[in-house]
């Protein structure tokens, strides 16, 4: 029950938050013939700065009828990215099965409760390459020694991993020295042998699909070029509580059980799998750090603690111990996961929060194919059939120091441009200064409105 209540929380709050179309934006444009990673001077750009893996998961959104539907379609597709894995291996695994069948279940209800809350309420490309490197992994651990149809489908899904977010490129190197040390050096070299042949593949799908310049540029350049952050301490305080949950208390934890010799061995199932997510948890600590320094970064760039996850429930519920001894850890483990969520629970909304979508009907009736969303593409598209900018992905480039000439930017925008709407709760517009003739402000039910002021006609 709490974990149902949990989801259903995240999904009514899914589509307050403007992130989510953004994110949802590159999956119009694929379906409709705009390329998601346009070049220099081209566009609309959006805020995807990733690999098209999660544009292609997100299809399915829109076929929705209204924005509305298509963004609360999106959200139960996060959903499914993120508890799909767990799913699978929980519900596959030889050694949680031999416990009774409620054991799997609350496996699985335990994971959802564990996943950090941004990652139900937010979409973002590192959900797909986290599940993909789940599925990587558990193909990889299931069998004693890792054979050649292990490998395979593990090389497989650890390139959808890559192809999502880029990052996901170091579960690569923990893989690379699980084999090495489970199957010797011959069968590394072998698995990195089915790495390099999917990434090929990946590759020349991609290429053939977006063309190499867009990609190059999206993908490669504007990521390397963002700055580090000037607040990093501000960022640090104002995280303490995930970073303290995600990354010292699990080390605390792995710490522990290493010098009280209850590492779980290679010798079994549940053991191989905690032995790779703690690897691959390592190996993607620093990239994950390191992002998180970089303007824009957050806590949805640490991986660690969503590998961990279910290599920790499933090493614990699938242990020989005591059956008294495993009723109160199962106690004291549902207190601890519902107590996190104690606030929500208590606090459930009636339905999903999604009365911007009808006042944004009105503002589009009142400026007829003329009015700009720069944070929400999603509505634009429904109200215009077309895609325009997307704010976040314009202040990317110019942060990446990219140039954009006002006739490239201005061509993807209504035209004529009477107004733009921002979420009220948005403070810092960054389209004011690009657009100074919308000057008149007005503060209406969920959006602030930037129009051009009326014209006075002249006296005779």
């Amino acid at each position: 029950m709490a974990c149902l209540g949990c989801l259903w929380s995240a999904w009514c709050q899914f589509p307050l938050h403007s992130l989510n179309e953004a994110r949802l934006a590159p999956a119009f444009a694929l379906r409709h013939g705009i390329n998601p990673y346009p070049p220099e001077g081209g566009g609309p750009i959006t805020t995807w700065i990733y690999g098209p893996v999660g544009i292609a998961v997100n299809l399915p959104a829109t076929l929705a009828g209204t924005a509305q539907s298509a963004i609360q379609l999106a959200g139960l597709i996060n959903f499914s990215v993120l508890i799909l894995p767990f799913v699978v291996i929980f519900f596959t695994s030889r050694d949680l099965n031999a416990r009774s069948a409620p054991v799997r279940w609350f496996a699985l209800a335990l994971a959802v409760l564990l996943i950090p809350t941004p990652n139900l309420v937010f979409q973002v490309a590192d959900h797909c390459a986290i599940g993909f490197g789940l599925l990587s992994c558990w193909c990889l651990a299931r069998p004693g020694r890792p054979d050649v149809g292990a490998m395979a489908s593990a090389a497989a899904l650890c390139t959808l991993a890559i192809w999502s977010k880029q990052i996901a490129v170091f579960l690569a190197v923990a893989q690379s020295l699980y084999v090495l040390r489970a199957a010797g050096r011959a069968a590394m070299v072998t698995y990195l042998l089915w790495l390099a042949m999917a990434g090929v593949i990946a590759l020349g799908v991609s290429v053939w699909v977006f063309g190499w310049n867009g990609l190059w540029l999206n993908m490669v350049v504007i990521p390397g070029r963002l700055p580090w952050t000037d607040g990093l301490l501000d960022r640090l305080a104002l995280r303490c509580w995930p970073l303290f949950m995600q990354l010292a208390l699990p080390a605390a934890g792995l710490a522990l059980l290493w010098f009280a010799k209850a590492w779980p061995g290679r010798e079994t199932e549940r053991g191989r799998f905690f032995q790779l997510t703690a690897l691959a948890a390592a190996t993607m600590l620093p990239v994950g750090l390191a992002g998180f320094a970089k303007i824009g970064g957050d806590t949805n760039l640490l991986h660690s603690w969503d590998y961990l996850l279910p290599g920790v429930i499933l090493a614990w519920l699938a242990a020989d111990q005591a059956p008294t001894r495993t009723r109160w850890q199962l106690i004291a483990a549902s207190a601890a996961a519902i107590m996190l969520h104690g606030p929500q629970l208590l606090s459930l909304p009636p339905g999903p929060f999604t009365r911007q979508f009808e006042t944004a009907s009105a503002l589009t009736a009142t400026y007829p194919h003329s009015i700009w969303f720069p944070r929400n593409p999603v509505i634009t598209f429904y109200s215009d059939r077309t895609l325009w900018h997307t704010e976040d992905g314009v202040e990317t480039r110019f942060l990446a120091g990219g140039k954009l000439r006002e006739p490239d930017f201005r061509r993807y925008l209504p035209h004529p441009l009477e107004a733009m709407a921002y979420p009220r709760e948005f403070g810092n517009p960054f389209s004011l200064s690009l657009l100074p003739e919308l000057n008149q402000r007005t503060n209406l039910d969920y959006w602030t409105l930037y129009a051009r002021p009326p014209t006075i006609a002249a006296k005779p």
